[in-house]
């Protein structure tokens, strides 16, 4: 039998994974396995036979109690890191989708440690509520960010919670820079008054969001239009040092603004 034929086999029924997951427990007979996962000692019976005929399982007492082989444990732990895997992939869809200029290489133990938020429908701005709860209400220590998009309520957000002693850097690119001075201009102008506040110009396009708030991360992806979307935040270890890895690249190529831009020229002779 080949690997894909044994995973069709054992995915092909819910009782077989349940009996798969009771022998990863305990060694049980098949009206134990029965009882303990809801269905027919046939049933369980069957599975049993059949996990003893792919080596998966073997009797272990002469009163018909069965338990799991090395190679049914590898598959047992091989199974629930696959269903954990597929459902990270299935919450982080849409922020995998979205989510571009960078390389989101982490593995599945640190996604699956991530809180994952996403714009819905019924819910058009979670993300956005997520990213202003990541921010707080009180001073941080430090506010390291990368972000694409200028917005209102974020630079609120983010003025209500600059301390004296705090230490913030933002980095944004030339045409973000443009942006801020036409429709938000006393935002930027604060910006560059504060001196515990460093505005950084990225000579590259920035297509996503990163926060680094006294070591809660939190990562957003963007629509074409602009919008937030998706996000991921957390403070698992890797996941931070990723983060300041990254933010540390955007840096070392980035500039400081010390002067508001001119605002971009609309046509409209305004």
């Amino acid at each position: 039998m080949s690997a894909r034929e044994a995973i069709a086999f054992l995915v092909g029924s819910e009782s077989r994974v349940a009996i798969l997951r009771s022998l990863c427990d305990a060694s049980r007979s098949p009206t134990e396995l029965a009882d303990a996962c809801s269905c027919a000692r046939e049933t369980a019976q069957r599975t049993v036979s059949a996990f003893v005929e792919r080596g998966w399982a073997a009797k272990v007492t002469d009163e018909g109690t069965y338990g799991l082989t090395p190679a049914g444990e590898m598959v047992a732990d091989g199974y629930e890191e696959f269903e954990s895997t597929v459902d990270v992939a299935e919450e982080l869809s849409v922020f995998l989708s979205h989510v571009s200029g960078i390389e989101f290489d982490l593995d599945p133990d640190v996604l699956r440690a991530l809180n994952a938020t996403t714009a819905t429908k019924g819910d058009p701005h979670a993300a956005i509520d997520r990213l202003l709860e990541v921010l707080g209400d009180e001073p941080p220590d430090s506010f390291y960010g990368i972000t694409p998009i200028v917005s209102g309520i974020v630079n609120k957000g983010a003025k209500e919670v600059v301390g004296p002693d705090s230490t913030f850097e933002l980095i944004i690119d030339e045409s973000t820079l443009e942006l801020s001075a036409e429709e938000y201009p006393e935002a930027l102008e604060t910006a560059h008054e504060l001196d515990q506040f460093d505005l950084l110009v990225s000579p590259e396009d920035v297509t996503f969001g990163l926060l680094i708030i006294d070591g809660h991360v939190l990562v957003g992806a963007y629509d074409e239009m602009g919008n937030l979307v998706s996000s991921v935040d957390g403070t698992h270890e890797r996941f931070v040092s990723w983060a300041e890895d990254v933010y540390a690249r955007y840096r070392e190529v980035s500039t400081r603004s010390t002067d508001e831009p001119t605002p971009r020229d609309t046509g409209n002779g305004s």
